[in-house]
């Protein structure tokens, strides 16, 4: 209970002085003192009343009753009674407004320009029996209106603002550790806000007349820098700015330019909030996309892991089962054949041997195609050449030169080296089928990335095929998945008429580059300078 009484006694303490700060200012602006009390201190009462514990409202009530008493006593034409009946109508509007003042930041702003809007109504009606101006009826409630809105457009965003950096915050614990770590100043980010604070208030004062109808436009860029680099938030900061220097560069003047400066107040609240919210909600959408992809990339690269997993185990077991089971079937036959006297015992047992040594066969080459063993042994450049040894290019008369420098193979992980050699063994068996080229060029490079290009001189063909079949379009996809880029340009030879010069017909071909991050965690480029 003392711990009660002393805290609200605080907030009474803290409460009272901001108001009457905040009402002076007001004074200083609206030069009315009614509506001084109704523009920024009403509003700090609602900015603190929908962040605050309930229990504690008690104090932020009686801090403004206190400074509505002392300025009824100090002035005679101060109709307060309008404005504790304005001050008490609000209890029940912020009650049912923190009942829904929880969830996503949307819901939020939502609550509090519900509530700013009917608090402005609220305080229209408790004001509409007392004549401030000499105007209309209507003006008069209409300004009593933008007053009331204007007021808590700029401060209600920002006690949420406060609240959220002091309570919505993860700390961290004032330990040791924290006491030893450097404190980082951004002094950037204050010459900056000081800078463009400065900048608004020389531009409304020293402005030209004949160019002050530029002076809204002018006022924009801060709001549009600020709600660029941090959101909704850098953008209320922006309007607050250019609140204090609107207000403070106009000492005297009308009650229709207090008008137009309300307005543009409002307007530029509003603008820079929604403004805000809109780049906001475009950067978390940035964020949650890069989030996803960076898990469908593990996803993706756990997926090539386990493929090639089951395509090593599936190799392993046709190799050791069936070809154990092939030797048997072979030693068997010849037995027969020694066995057996008959000539037709003996076909049996040659087509026996050689159906046996046919399987082999097959099964050899689809060893090759689901793993590789010469890729786990030797390594990628190996199994590169034994490719090209199986399709035979040599007697088909196809030139391949390969660029492997030795680095290669010091910065590839396993998922690198079957990736890549994927992608070889699907362009070569397109060359050998297709292509009808003569010379064929395999080069590897490292830089920050891996970087391969197959190139040939064939007759080339239209690009828009690679996504009809399978082949050439899961290389790509493959690639893409892994984080990687896959370009594949490709120039067919048209027939030309016999007069068109041979130096001006373009040639023919292939080439399909592949670029792909290292994902060797212990490379560095110092360590790649030095191989």
């Amino acid at each position: 209970m003392r711990s009660f009484g002393l805290t609200s006694l605080c907030i009474w303490l803290f409460v009272s002085c901001s108001w009457f700060c905040l009402w002076g200012i007001s004074f200083y602006f609206i030069m009315d003192p009614i509506l001084a009390t109704v523009f920024f201190p009403f509003a700090l009462r609602l900015g603190l009343t929908l962040h605050s514990v309930k229990k504690y409202w008690l104090a932020i009530y009686a801090a403004e009753w206190s400074g509505l008493l002392l300025l009824a006593v100090s002035l005679p034409s101060y109709h307060w009674q309008a404005l504790v009946t304005a001050s008490v109508l609000s209890i029940p509007v912020t009650l049912l407004a923190r009942r829904y003042y929880k969830g996503v930041q949307w819901r939020l702003l939502v609550v509090m320009a519900v509530s700013i809007t009917v608090l402005a109504v609220l305080n229209t009606l408790a004001l509409s029996s007392f004549h401030f101006f000499d105007i209309s009826n209507t003006q008069r409630l209409g300004f009593v209106f933008l007053v009331s809105l204007t007021s808590g457009l700029m401060l209600v965003p920002s006690c949420y603002l406060i609240w959220n950096y002091l309570f919505q915050k993860s700390w961290i614990p004032l330990t040791v550790d924290v006491v030893s770590r450097p404190v980082e100043f951004r002094s950037q980010h204050l010459f900056f806000f000081c800078l463009l604070f400065i900048a608004n208030i020389l531009l409304q004062v020293h402005l030209p007349e004949q160019l002050s109808l530029f002076a809204p436009f002018c006022l924009a860029i801060p709001i549009i820098v600020l709600a660029f680099r941090y959101g909704w938030e850098g953008a209320l900061l922006g309007t607050l700015l250019n609140s204090i220097a609107l207000i403070a560069a106009r000492s005297e003047i009308s009650s229709i330019e207090i008008v137009d400066l309300l307005l543009s107040l409002s307007a530029q609240s509003l603008t820079g909030i929604l403004l805000g919210i809109g780049i906001q909600h475009q950067r978390d959408l940035n964020t949650r996309l890069s989030k996803q992809l960076k898990r469908n990339y593990s996803l993706s690269r756990q997926l090539v892991t386990a493929e090639e997993s089951v395509r090593q185990n599936i190799a392993r077991e046709l190799h050791d089962e069936i070809g154990q089971n092939i030797t048997a079937i072979r030693t068997q036959a010849s037995i027969l054949k020694r066995l057996e006297t008959t000539p037709a015992g003996g076909q049996c047992a040659d087509s026996i041997e050689q159906l046996s040594l046919n399987i082999y066969d097959t099964t050899k080459g689809l060893l090759s195609q689901l793993r590789p063993k010469t890729l786990d042994d030797l390594g990628l450049k190996a199994a590169i050449e034994q490719v090209i040894r199986d399709l035979d290019f040599e007697s088909q008369e196809i030139d391949v030169a390969m660029s492997y420098p030795k680095v290669v193979d010091t910065v590839m992980t396993d998922m690198l080296q079957i990736t890549l050699f994927r992608v070889v063994q699907e362009a070569l068996n397109n060359i050998a089928k297709y292509a009808n080229a003569s010379e064929v060029l395999i080069a590897f490079s490292i830089d920050s990335n891996i970087t391969m290009e197959i190139e040939d001189n064939g007759i080339g063909f239209k690009t828009s095929d690679t996504l009809k079949g399978f082949g050439l379009r899961g290389m790509k996809e493959r690639i893409e998945a892994l984080g990687g880029q896959c370009v594949i340009t490709s120039f067919a030879q048209p027939k030309m008429p016999l007069n068109i010069p041979a130096d001006s017909i373009r040639p023919s071909g292939t080439t399909i580059r592949v670029v792909l991050p290292l994902f060797a965690p212990n490379y560095s480029q110092q360590q790649y300078k030095s191989h």
